[in-house]
C-alpha cells in the first residue's frame, strides 16, 4: 500500500505540472467530438460507480445477515439505517444515469435498483457464510470510499467553475488555469474540474479487494488491479478526446478516487486489527459475562443435583 501511494503520488505530481504549462494545447490537439472511442467510453466510465453501488450495499447486507447474532439489535439496525442513507445518497447520479439509459420514469427506476440488490444480497449469501467479516470490510471500503470522493468531487465541482473545453468560443481568453478557482458553477458547462468520470472509472480498483473473500482470486489481484488502472486511463484519455475536460481535470478526478481508496482501506484494515473499544467493547464484555454466567449456573446446577 505504501508504494502503491508513493507511486501514485509522483505520476499526479508529473502530470499536474504537465497540465501547468500544456493543459489547453492538449485538448486543442487532440479534440475530436466525433471520436467513437471517446463516445463509448463516456459510457463504459459510468460502469465502475454503478456496479459498486448495487454491489456493496447487497454485499453488506448479506455480511451482516450473517453476523446478525454477534450484535445487539439496536447497533444492527443503526449500521443498516446508516448504510441505507448512504446508499439513497450516493444512488443519485446512479439512478438519474439508469432513467436516461432506459427512458422510464424516475418512479420505476428507484424499485429496480431496490430488487436488484436484494437479488445480489441473496447471490452474496454463499460468500457471506465462508468469509463474513471479509465480506463486510470490502463493501465498506467500498462504500466509505466512494461516498468521501464523491463529496470532495462535488464540492470542487460546484465551487471551482472551470469552463469545459468544448463550450469554449475563444480558448484563449476563456481558458483558466486549473489551480486558480472561478466563480461558483451556474451550469454543468462550468464543472469542467475535476472529472467525474475518471473518478468513477478508478472506483474500479475497488474490484482488486474481492480476493479477500473469494480465494480463487487471490493469484490474480495484481491482474485485477492493472486491468483497473489500464480502465481508469482510458477513460481519462476519452474524457479529453471528447472536449469534456482538462488534462489537469481527469488527474485530479482519479487521484480523489484513488486517496479515497487508500484512505479507506487503511482505515478499515486498522480497524480490524485493534481490540474492540467503546459500544464494540461494551457489547463483547456483555456477550462474555453472559457466557461466563450460563456456564456459573450449569455447575452450580450439577452440584446440587450430585449433592
Amino acid at each position: 500500500m505504501k508504494k502503491l501511494v508513493i507511486v501514485s503520488s509522483v505520476v499526479t505530481v508529473i502530470l499536474l505540472v504537465l497540465a501547468t504549462f500544456f493543459d489547453l494545447q492538449i485538448d486543442e490537439y487532440i479534440y475530436n467530438p466525433k471520436s467513437s472511442f471517446a463516445k463509448i467510453f463516456a459510457t463504459l466510465g459510468m460502469l465502475p460507480q454503478n456496479a459498486l453501488l448495487f454491489l456493496a450495499p447487497a454485499m453488506a447486507f448479506s455480511a451482516m445477515f450473517e453476523k446478525r447474532r454477534e450484535v445487539k439489535t439496536p447497533v444492527w439496525i443503526l449500521i443498516i439505517a446508516a448504510l441505507l442513507l448512504v446508499t439513497i445518497v450516493d444512488f443519485r447520479d446512479t439512478a438519474i444515469f439508469l432513467q436516461d439509459a432506459s427512458k422510464l420514469p424516475y418512479s420505476a427506476v428507484i424499485p429496480i435498483i431496490c430488487f436488484v440488490i436484494f437479488a445480489l444480497f441473496l447471490a452474496a449469501l454463499p460468500f457471506a457464510k465462508k468469509k463474513p467479516n471479509e465480506l463486510l470490510i470490502t463493501a465498506l471500503i467500498g462504500l466509505a470510499a466512494f461516498t468521501v470522493g464523491y463529496f470532495i468531487l462535488q464540492t470542487l465541482k460546484t465551487y471551482w467553475g472551470r469552463q469545459r473545453f468544448f463550450t469554449m468560443n475563444d480558448s484563449a481568453e476563456q481558458f483558466t488555469k486549473w489551480y486558480l478557482p472561478q466563480e461558483k458553477s451556474v451550469s454543468d458547462n462550468f464543472k469542467s474540474f475535476p472529472s467525474g468520470h475518471s473518478f468513477n472509472a478508478m472506483c474500479a480498483v475497488w474490484f482488486a479487494l474481492w480476493p479477500l473473500f473469494i480465494d480463487g482470486l487471490k493469484k490474480y489481484t495484481k491482474l485485477i488491479f492493472t486491468l483497473a488502472l489500464l480502465f481508469g486511463f482510458a477513460t481519462m484519455a476519452s474524457r479529453m478526446i471528447y472536449g469534456r475536460h482538462f488534462l489537469s481535470d481527469v488527474t485530479v478526478g482519479a487521484a480523489i478516487a484513488l486517496a479515497s481508496f487508500a484512505l479507506a482501506t487503511m482505515f478499515f484494515s486498522h480497524a480490524r486489527q485493534r481490540p474492540p473499544a467503546g459500544l464494540h467493547a461494551r457489547l463483547c464484555q456483555k456477550s462474555r459475562q453472559t457466557i461466563g454466567d450460563r456456564v456459573y449456573s450449569r455447575e452450580r446446577r450439577r452440584q446440587a443435583w450430585n449433592s
